[in-house]
């Protein structure tokens, strides 16, 4: 049913504030739910026992009741109450037309809110006022506000509705099994949506919310469980069971020219004994920038491509987001696959048409066993002998139909000839908890340990008068041939926010250094461009690059040791942290500076002087800015929570032990 004017008492301007954030209908408005409640059960009826720091319920008398226009014309009703010591209080309404007329001089009355004490007396302005009765609400919803109509408008039109909740809406309807909702019993759906409108006490409200967090996160992980054992089920006995040789991955391990750490041997076990399963791997590997995912995914890799020689040549491919990422990876695992006599290729857009078709050749008959490359490895046209083992880095950096393409390839169709094992990687931080919830699909491993020697990346807030002397710092390190990247939040000047952008940091950055070559780069340019740009950086033609968050994710410059952000303030800190980790590539000290636009908004930064733990960091994002701070912009995927709380780590474990449960029982 639509909303009108007439079914909830209001104006047609209402309904149209309404319908321009689409409420529309009945099941709209009953979906506008409560974020918390109020309790004024409490009352105080002797005005001695009031506080001024808080909320509270006080009942009086009213002695006198007037009304007056303000010098610009507003209307102004005043209300002295009085206690039953004869003690007095002053209630002050601004346009309410409707208290002179509702009520009257002698009547006892309620009123609810935060009283100030100025001018020797004891005032509440624009406090909630009913009269003392038997049947009151005593506790309260509160709403948020909408399209800038008032939250208590909403708690008052809302009942107006309250006979609509017995309708057969869609919203009143839940996924939730009932064989789990009668286990926990659990109202139903439809029960605790009530509750939350019209609770009938402090735990009735809150056993509502608990109830609906629970269906909530239910719901979002309950996708993720299904889709992995669905994986399970059809790429069963059709994927490639690989044996731990544990001969052979000490001596992979011990011909490394460095040593691995406590994390990533665990990491390794986990993976490995994955592949040992008759199912494919779905895996996630979280690693902090810097812990060393690249290195355990390549030894996964020749381990599964050595210990099945004898029988098959099984092929691995190595997807990242960029050209010049793919580029390094080849580049730095060339002689390690050479000395194992694994053949490898390189496959992106920008390769010329001939060598594209050689490299495809290779591919389809098996010669490649290590492919590495962008998007363009899943291209119908790309055909593999024996794929078995698909890692893939920053899977979320892609696009939407390259993620689609993604999930064709591992089909397990004739194409491929069987499910290969899947590892993802990423060097973004994500809670547990969300972690659990957005990779429901996969099993989680973390990587959070750093190599020994491994120097702290040194990270400073500056305010505006110390920018000089940072400048002159850096000048220093670009006399040693050390390079910076200065981040800026936006591209091009802004005609409403004064904050930084890259363009115009790029012709101050001149000024300031006119000694030495600095570079632009952008979202906006086109992939061919910011590789090359990003290869004359590498290249050291460029001693200072400015940017955008374009190279949160790009190529390691063991030579780049200084990065400067302006507008700091402007990014979460997960997203900070991994612009951080631009930097800090090699044996350089490195050097992270902020620069906030405002030198007051540095509070929520002290966490980045304080910790160079990137999990840490996303912890507190998920604290203060919540879940898409994780990436540092709103990803489509990440859950909308209404009720639950992404930080209820033994809440989200339960539901998903449940649900693992559940569907092995076959339900």
């Amino acid at each position: 049913m639509n909303l009108s004017k007439t079914l909830l008492h209001t104006t047609d301007t209402y309904i149209r504030k309404l319908h321009e954030v689409g409420i529309d209908t009945v099941e709209d408005f009953l979906a506008l739910f409560p974020r918390d409640f109020e309790d004024t059960s409490d009352i105080i009826s002797r005005f001695i026992e009031i506080n001024v720091t808080e909320k509270q319920t006080v009942q009086g008398k009213i002695e006198t009741l007037t009304e007056e226009r303000t010098r610009n014309g507003k209307l102004l009703t005043k209300a002295i109450l009085s206690d039953t010591d004869g003690n007095t209080i002053e209630c002050v309404w601004f346009g309410r037309r409707m208290i002179a007329t509702q009520f009257h001089t002698w009547d006892t009355v309620i009123i609810f809110w935060k009283p100030k004490y100025e001018y020797g007396r004891l005032s509440f302005v624009s406090a909630d006022i009913e009269y003392m009765k038997e049947n009151r609400r005593a506790i309260r919803p509160i709403y948020s506000d909408v399209n800038y109509i008032p939250w208590t408008w909403i708690r008052e039109k809302m009942l107006f509705l309250k006979s609509f909740l017995e309708e057969d809406f869609p919203l009143f309807q839940s996924d939730l099994p009932e064989e789990i909702r009668k286990k926990r019993h659990m109202r139903s759906r439809r029960e605790n949506i009530q509750a939350l409108h019209f609770p009938t006490s402090s735990t009735d409200f809150l056993r509502a919310r608990e109830e609906l967090g629970y269906e909530e996160l239910f719901h979002f992980q309950y996708r993720g469980i299904a889709k992995k054992h669905a994986l399970e089920e059809e790429s069963l006995g059709n994927s490639l069971m690989t044996a731990l040789d544990s001969d052979l991955m000490r001596e992979l391990i011990g011909g490394l020219p460095f040593a691995l750490t406590d994390k990533q041997k665990i990491v390794l076990f986990q993976i490995l004994k994955d592949m040992e399963k008759p199912h494919a791997m779905m895996r996630l590997l979280q690693g902090d920038v810097g812990t060393g995912k690249t290195i355990v995914a390549l030894l996964v890799a020749i381990h599964m491509i050595l210990s099945h020689r004898e029988k098959t040549r099984i092929q691995v491919a190595f997807m990242v987001p960029t050209e010049i990422l793919a580029s390094q990876h080849f580049q730095n695992s060339e002689n390690l696959l050479r000395y194992y006599g694994i053949t490898s290729a390189l496959l992106t857009g920008s390769i010329a048409p001939k060598e594209k078709e050689s490299i495809k050749d290779q591919i389809r008959g098996g010669d490649v066993e290590i492919l590495f490359g962008t998007h363009a490895l899943i291209q119908d046209s790309v055909r593999f002998a024996s794929l078995g083992f698909v890692i893939v880095d920053e899977q979320h950096r892609f696009g939407v139909e390259q993620r689609k393409a993604l999930e064709h390839f591992f089909s397990g169709d004739e194409k491929n000839g069987f499910y290969p094992h899947r590892l993802n990687m990423s060097a973004t931080p994500i809670p547990r908890t969300l972690a659990l919830t957005l990779y429901g699909d996969q099993d989680i491993s973390v990587l959070n340990e750093y190599p020994v020697g491994r120097k702290p990346i040194h990270t400073k807030i500056v305010k505006s008068q110390k920018r000089e002397e940072v400048y002159r710092f850096i000048e220093e390190l670009i006399r040693e041939w050390q390079q910076v990247y200065w981040i800026s939040p936006l591209v091009t000047e802004s005609e409403t926010l004064d904050i930084a952008n890259a363009t115009s940091m790029r012709d101050a950055l001149v000024d300031a250094f006119p000694m030495n070559t600095v570079g632009l780069i952008h979202g906006k340019m086109s992939g061919k461009e910011k590789d090359r740009i990003m290869q004359d950086f590498y290249d050291r033609k460029i001693q200072i690059l400015s940017s955008t968050s374009v190279v949160e994710v790009g190529v390691d410059n063991p030579n780049a040791t200084v990065i400067c952000i302006e507008g700091a303030e402007r990014f979460g800190l997960s997203q900070l942290h991994q612009l951080r980790g631009r930097v800090g590539r090699g044996d350089l000290q490195s050097y992270c500076y902020l620069f906030p636009s405002n030198d007051t908004s540095t509070e929520r930064l002290r966490a980045m002087e304080n910790t160079n733990d990137g999990f840490v960091l996303a912890e507190i994002d998920l604290e203060l800015r919540g879940p898409w701070e994780v990436y540092g912009i709103r990803q489509s995927g990440v859950p909308d929570l209404h009720f639950a709380s992404l930080r209820d780590l033994d809440l989200i474990g339960e539901i998903r032990e449940e649900i693992e449960s559940w569907i092995r029982e076959g339900k």
